[in-house]
C-alpha cells in the first residue's frame, strides 16, 4: 500500500490481484455453503428419456432424435436403472462401420442392429477406481452432486430412490435426472430469492423506524 502526496492510498498490481483472488475465493466459498443447503430435489427434472436394455442402437438413436435429447437412461424390464446411453456412445459404436454425422441425430442412418445393452455406459472411473453407475438421491445436497459430476466429468446424474431391491442386487428405480447446468440455475434462483427476502426485511425495518420517529418515540 502506497500513500501519495494528496493523502490517497494506492494499491500495487500484486496487492490488487491478491484482493481480487480473495474476493473470488470468498464468493466460491459462499456458493459452496449455499449448495450445501440445497437439495437435489430442488434442481432435478422429472422429464427424462428412457430406453430398454433390449432396444437396438437404431431404436435408441431414433428415440433420442425424436425427443431432441443427447442421452437416455437405460432400464431393464422392471424399470430398474442399468446404464446411460449417449450420442457419444453411439458415435463410438458406429465409428468403425460408418462415418455418418451421428452428432446431428440422423435417425435415418443405417445403424447396425446391436443392442443398447452392449453399448451403454454401466460404470465409470472415479478418482482412479472403476465404479458402478454414478447416481444420487433426491435428498443429496447439491454441493456433493456437483463434486461428483465434476470429478467424473458427467453432465447428467440419474436420481434414484433409496433402498433398492435385494433380489435385484440392490438396483434402484430412477425418479428424475439432475443436469449440471440446473445446479447453477438453482443456485442463482436461491441467491436472488435471499436477496429479495433481505431487501424486503430492510424496507420493513426502515418503515417501522420511520413510524416510530414520526410518533416522537
Amino acid at each position: 500500500m502506497r500513500t501519495s502526496a494528496r493523502g490517497y492510498s494506492s494499491v500495487s498490481a500484486a496487492e490488487e490481484l491478491s484482493v481480487i483472488e480473495k474476493a473470488a475465493d470468498q464468493e466460491a466459498l459462499d456458493d459452496d455453503m449455499l449448495l450445501e443447503d440445497l437439495r437435489v430435489s430442488k434442481a432435478m427434472s422429472k422429464k427424462y428419456l428412457k430406453v430398454s436394455m433390449a432396444a437396438t442402437v437404431k431404436e435408441a438413436l431414433k428415440c433420442m432424435h425424436d425427443n431432441h435429447q443427447k442421452f437416455a437412461l437405460v432400464v431393464d424390464e422392471d424399470e430398474f436403472l442399468e446404464g446411460i446411453i449417449t450420442l457419444g456412445d453411439i458415435r463410438r459404436c458406429l465409428s468403425k462401420q460408418q462415418p455418418s454425422d451421428i452428432s446431428k441425430g440422423d435417425s435415418t442412418a443405417d445403424v447396425n442392429p446391436c443392442l443398447v445393452s452392449s453399448v451403454c455406459t454401466k460404470g465409470i472411473s472415479y478418482r482412479g477406481q472403476e465404479r458402478g453407475l454414478l447416481t444420487c438421491f433426491a435428498d443429496t445436497d447439491l454441493a456433493i452432486a456437483r463434486e461428483l459430476m465434476e470429478a467424473s466429468g458427467v453432465k447428467q446424474l440419474p436420481v434414484v430412490n433409496r433402498g433398492g431391491e435385494p433380489h435385484k442386487g440392490r438396483k434402484r428405480r430412477v425418479i428424475a435426472v439432475l443436469h449440471y447446468e440446473s445446479i447453477w440455475n438453482c443456485l442463482r434462483e436461491e441467491i436472488n430469492h435471499r436477496k429479495s427476502v433481505y431487501q424486503h426485511s430492510n424496507r420493513k425495518d426502515n418503515n417501522e423506524e420511520e413510524i416510530i420517529n414520526s410518533n416522537g418515540y
